[in-house]
């Protein structure tokens, strides 16, 4: 019997994470640390800030692939913790998207361009 319990294959990574708690009439708390794995529902990471479960976070990963070879993609997150071992945390993703931010290229470059 297979005792994994998970709907979504989850991805080994080791990628850099920020996140802000989301708390109304509230400074947000910052921290940042490392993936540990990765599906399309859930992240697993470790970080040195402590976070309890049903914090609300904000999270985004610098993905390591460029699209075209010319643009960077940051995935972009928000979810609940649903658990907290020491450093490590689980988040429960409700919401996902990639956001792309282009690298390498000047604003003088792209008016001469057109003009």
């Amino acid at each position: 019997m297979n005792s994994e319990r998970r709907a979504s294959t989850r991805f080994a990574l080791n990628l850099k994470v920020s996140f802000t708690v989301s708390k109304r009439h509230t400074p947000a708390k910052t921290g940042s640390g490392h993936t540990i794995d990765l599906s399309s529902t859930g992240l697993s990471f470790t970080t040195n800030e402590p976070l309890s479960p049903g914090q609300r976070l904000d999270v985004s990963i610098d993905w390591p692939v460029l699209l075209d070879g010319a643009i960077k993609l940051q995935l972009v997150m928000s979810g609940v913790v649903v658990r907290a071992a020491g450093a490590v945390m689980a988040l429960q993703i409700k919401r996902h998207e990639f956001r792309t931010r282009r690298v390498g290229i000047e604003p003088d470059l792209i008016e001469e361009s057109f003009g």
